[in-house]
């Protein structure tokens, strides 16, 4: 029994140690405008590898990354198409995250938690689906708001030397200034009293 135990948590670990490519997840290079639609949307942040990646280091600073890394877990268990290997990995996930015995146990109500307890007499990919929509909500809901107000967050935005107002001027730089904008609207500089303020 010994054994098994040794042999579940070597190859537990390959979920619960790192961050897994996940379906339809952007992986392009960092960039200003990719660090800033994270503090748009958590579902922004979730859509790149990356984004994930650093908010993964943020939640092990908060001693919460079982979070994440479950729900990584449940993406790549989704992708598993061959059923034997499906239901190791299953039964990996339960043990590293879901049993009351894992020091890495995520924070489940108790209804979600039978679900759970009800699927894994059958394990399928979508075994965990429950619990995985309720860890994703709880992420967002508590541990994103403190990531975008962390200097780790802030860190990455500064690190472009752009600020939003730049952004703004880069992308639309057809629209006047302030005081362009006075100038024109202004009868006496144009010379026209029917201007219309736009």
């Amino acid at each position: 029994m010994g054994h098994m135990g040794c042999w579940c948590s070597s190859i537990g670990r390959k979920y619960s140690g790192t961050v897994s490519p996940q379906r339809s997840v952007a992986s392009e290079p960092l960039s200003y405008e990719m660090v800033y639609s994270w503090g748009q949307s958590f579902d922004n942040l979730m859509s790149y590898k990356i984004g994930q990646k650093h908010f993964a280091e943020f939640l092990k600073g908060e001693y919460s990354d079982e979070n994440i890394l479950f729900w990584q877990a449940c993406e790549e268990l989704k992708r598993e198409k061959n059923s034997e290997k499906m239901e190791e990995k299953a039964r990996i996930i339960y043990e590293d995250f879901i049993s009351i015995l894992s020091p890495k146990e995520v924070s489940l109500d108790s209804k979600v938690r039978e679900i759970v307890n009800t699927n894994m007499g059958r394990p399928t990919q979508e075994c965990f689906d429950e619990a995985q929509v309720q860890i994703y909500q709880l992420m967002a809901r508590d541990s994103y708001p403190r990531f975008l107000t962390s200097s780790q967050y802030k860190n990455i935005l500064q690190s472009f030397g752009i600020t939003e107002t730049n952004l703004y001027n880069e992308e639309d730089n057809n629209r006047p200034t302030g005081e362009e904008h006075q100038r024109l609207n202004d009868p006496k500089e144009n010379g026209s009293k029917d201007m219309v303020d736009v």
